[in-house]
């Protein structure tokens, strides 16, 4: 398995993230279709009310390597530049394994079989 995944928040200080997230919806919404999106979620941190959380998972290096040279990424890119951010902690992990987090009884467990 070679899935990749990305998380990480970005900072728009004296800003609503909210309203920056509704604003990018249009270049949110077609990155599903790219090849090997599974994940594409961006939503305002509740609390932090100038804070997005960003949650990527792709199903290949190859996939998430064409999305960061693709027209969709260049253009969230110069969004968020023009939206005012301020900061940012975006990270990549290459998922080596997966399972669910409840068995099958609905027992939640961290350790993994």
């Amino acid at each position: 398995m070679e899935r990749i995944t990305l998380w990480g928040w970005i900072d728009f200080e004296g800003k609503d993230a909210a309203a920056i997230v509704r604003g990018a919806t249009h270049l949110i919404a077609p990155t599903y279709t790219e090849q090997g999106c599974i994940h594409y979620v961006w939503t305002a941190d509740p609390v932090q009310t100038h804070r997005v959380w960003v949650f990527e998972e792709w199903e290949s290096v190859a996939d998430l390597q064409a999305h960061l040279e693709g027209p969709l990424y260049r253009d969230m890119a110069g969004y968020l530049a023009e939206a005012g951010m301020t900061g940012a902690d975006v990270n990549k992990y290459r998922v080596d394994l997966k399972q669910p987090v409840y068995d099958g009884s609905g027992v939640p467990k961290a350790a993994f079989d």
